[in-house]
C-alpha cells in the first residue's frame, strides 16, 4: 500500500471510544471509512476489583454503542445500571432523581473504559479487521480540489472526502489545521480511587457539595463504589500524600455512613480539571468529535456521552446526505457543527456554573445553592425533565 493514493469517504483519527464507534458504524452503512491511531489498543484484562476510569453512560450513548456493535458483547457482570441519584448540599440542601414515569429501563449505565474499548475492538476485529490500522500518525495532509490527501508516518498515502479529528483533548490535528483551543482551569484536580462498602449502594449514584468540592461515589456491581473527588488542587495533593486509611477517613467524614464503613480498594489517581471550547468545530473537509472539540466538568459525568453524541449527529447527517454532497461537503459540516455547538455549550455553562456556584464561600452562595435543590426536589416535572435531557 506504501506509495499508492488510496480513496475513502472518512478517515478518523484516533480509535478511543468515540472514534472507532463512530467508524464502526459508518462501515455499517456501507461508507469507505478507516481509523488509525498511534498506539496500539490493549486487551483488557480484567482486575480482580473494578478498573479505576470508568463511565457513566447515558442511555442515548448506550443506544450508539449498540450501533456500533461491541456492547451487547460485554460482561453483563462487570456493568452497573444507575437506578437512582441523590444529590447533597453543604447544608440542609438536597435532591435525588429517579427514572420518569413509564421508564422501565435504568437510568444510565456504569462501564470500565477499558471493557468498552476492548469490545468494540474485539467486534471490529470480527465484523471488519481492515477498518482500524494502528502504530500510525499524520505526518502530512495536502487539500486537494475535492478531498484531502493523508500521509502516513509509515508511507501511506490516502484520499478522503472527509478526515475526521477524535484524538482527544491535545490534538495533534486540530492544531494542524489551526483551530484555537482556549482551556480554563477550574483550579480543581480530581482524586479518584474505588472502595469497598459494608452496606449497600442501591445503584444510586451519590453527590455532596461540600465548600468548595464536589464529591461523587458511583456505584459498581456489588458491594463497591467508585470515588470522584473534584478537589481544590492543594487539597487533592494533600489526599493523595495520606495513607490509605487517612483518607479513607478524610471521605469517611464527608459522606457519612449512609452506605456504611469504607474500605480503600485501588491506588487513588487524579487528573487536572479543565474546561476547553474550540473557535470552530469544522474547517474544510475536516471536523472535530468527541474531546477534541470541548471538555466539560466531570460533575455531571457527562465527557464521553456528549463525544459518542457528537459521533452520533455526525454519522446521521452524513447518511441524510442524499446523493448530491460527498462526505466532506462544506454545508454538511456546518449543518453538524451547528446541531452540535448549543448542547455542548449548555452542558459546559451548567457544569462550570455548578462549579463556581460550589466553589464560593459557605457565607457567600450557601443558602442560595441549598435553597435551590430543596425547589428542584419539589418540582417532580423538573427532574423528570432533567432525566430526560441527560439521556438525549
Amino acid at each position: 500500500m506504501t506509495g499508492r493514493t488510496q480513496p475513502l469517504e472518512v478517515m478518523i483519527v484516533g480509535a478511543g471510544i468515540t472514534g472507532l464507534a463512530l467508524g464502526l458504524v459508518l462501515h455499517q452503512k456501507g461508507v469507505r471509512v478507516k481509523v488509525i491511531d498511534r498506539q496500539p489498543l490493549p486487551e483488557f484484562v480484567a482486575p480482580a476489583g473494578f478498573e479505576q476510569r470508568i463511565y457513566a453512560m447515558s442511555l442515548a450513548s448506550e443506544g450508539f454503542l449498540r450501533r456500533a456493535g461491541g456492547w451487547q458483547d460485554m460482561d453483563r457482570t462487570r456493568i452497573q445500571p444507575i437506578l437512582g441519584m441523590k444529590v447533597q448540599g453543604d447544608r440542609d440542601g438536597r435532591f435525588s432523581l429517579t427514572p420518569h414515569d413509564g421508564q422501565t429501563s435504568p437510568m444510565g449505565w456504569i462501564v470500565e473504559a477499558g471493557a468498552m474499548s476492548s469490545a468494540l475492538h474485539r467486534y471490529q476485529k470480527k465484523v471488519a479487521p481492515e477498518l482500524l490500522e494502528t502504530g500510525v500518525t499524520v505526518s502530512a495532509v495536502h487539500e486537494k480540489e475535492r478531498s484531502l490527501e493523508v500521509h502516513l508516518s509509515q508511507g501511506q498515502c490516502w484520499q478522503t472526502r472527509l478526515l475526521v479529528a477524535a484524538d482527544g483533548l491535545h490534538s495533534d490535528l486540530r492544531e494542524r489545521f489551526g483551530i484555537p483551543a482556549y482551556f480554563s482551569p477550574y483550579g480543581h484536580r480530581a482524586v479518584v480511587a474505588n472502595y469497598r462498602i459494608s452496606g449497600e449502594h442501591g445503584g444510586v449514584a451519590r453527590q455532596w457539595f461540600v465548600p468548595g468540592e464536589v464529591i461523587a461515589l458511583l456505584p459498581l456491581p456489588g458491594q463497591r463504589v467508585s470515588l470522584v473527588w473534584s478537589a481544590q488542587s492543594d487539597h487533592a495533593q494533600a489526599l493523595l500524600a495520606m495513607s490509605p486509611a487517612q483518607r479513607t477517613q478524610a471521605l469517611q467524614q464527608q459522606v457519612g455512613y449512609e452506605l456504611g464503613l469504607l474500605e480503600e480498594i485501588s491506588v487513588p489517581a487524579d487528573f487536572e480539571l479543565r474546561r476547553m471550547n474550540v473557535a470552530r468545530w469544522i474547517a474544510p473537509r475536516f471536523a472535530l468529535v468527541g474531546d477534541a472539540a470541548h471538555g466539560v466538568h466531570p460533575m455531571a459525568g457527562q465527557g464521553l456521552n456528549l463525544g459518542l453524541q457528537d459521533a452520533a449527529c455526525l454519522a446521521d447527517t452524513l447518511m441524510a446526505r442524499g446523493p448530491g454532497p460527498d462526505c466532506g461537503d462544506r454545508s454538511l459540516l456546518r449543518r453538524y457543527e451547528r446541531a452540535r455547538r448549543e448542547p455542548v455549550a449548555v452542558m459546559q455553562g451548567l457544569t462550570g456554573g455548578l462549579a463556581h456556584l460550589f466553589s464560593a464561600s459557605r457565607s457567600q452562595w450557601g443558602w442560595v445553592r441549598n435553597w435551590g435543590m430543596n425547589r428542584l426536589e419539589g418540582c417532580s416535572w423538573l427532574k423528570d425533565e432533567l432525566v430526560r435531557y441527560a439521556n438525549r
